[in-house]
């Protein structure tokens, strides 16, 4: 054979068309990746960036754009606008905001934590009264395992809590609760979600 090279044949082929097969519609392009720059909202309650047409966030479900009059949260009712800490269980698909002033207290006890109680009460591994998580006027997110222990225990980035010692959160922490079910923190403005 000779030494031609053998990409050379394959020129005037640069320009080809696929064939689809018959019945098969053509597919749109992929979008861009991200939204372009500038036309992007930031979600209030999980700060991600999301297409200035969106109604609700994609990763948190609140409302975008328009009244800060508010947002749904688990089981339909309203959460302020003014939430600042997101806690999202990616296993249960569930987001709980953290308002200042109002500690939002996990377990599955529906008097002592009412905004959690209904969604962890399948979750064996999560305590009827297991931890709670706070917001300071100052934006810095604290948890707390209950005074009296978990059987199942508590962990942020899989460092152990001890009963009832304050344990600083920031945005990305993974907070576990049991074995099974897990959440990521989210503070609005320090980053994508």
């Amino acid at each position: 054979m000779d030494d031609v090279d053998r990409d050379d044949a394959y020129d005037d082929l640069d320009e080809w068309e696929p064939v689809l097969p018959e019945g098969v519609p053509p597919t749109a392009p992929p979008p861009p990746d991200g939204p372009a720059a500038g036309s992007a909202v930031r979600c209030p309650g999980c700060a991600a960036l999301v297409p200035p047409a969106t109604r609700r966030c994609p990763r948190c479900m609140a409302r975008v754009g328009g009244e800060e009059r508010g947002r749904e949260g688990e089981g339909g009712g309203r959460v302020p606008a003014g939430a600042r800490a997101v806690l999202h269980f990616d296993t249960l698909a569930l987001s709980l905001p953290v308002l200042p002033g109002e500690p939002l207290r996990l377990g599955r006890d529906p008097d002592w934590a009412p905004g959690s109680a209904g969604s962890f009460k399948e979750q064996t591994t999560v305590s009827r009264r297991h931890a709670a998580v706070s917001l300071d006027p100052d934006g810095t997110v604290w948890v707390t395992e209950e005074t009296g222990g978990t059987m199942n225990g508590t962990w942020v980035n899989d460092t152990p809590l001890l009963p009832g010692e304050r344990h600083r959160l920031r945005h990305g922490d993974r907070l576990r609760l049991g074995r099974a079910v897990g959440c990521t923190v989210r503070l609005a403005g320090e980053g994508l979600c």
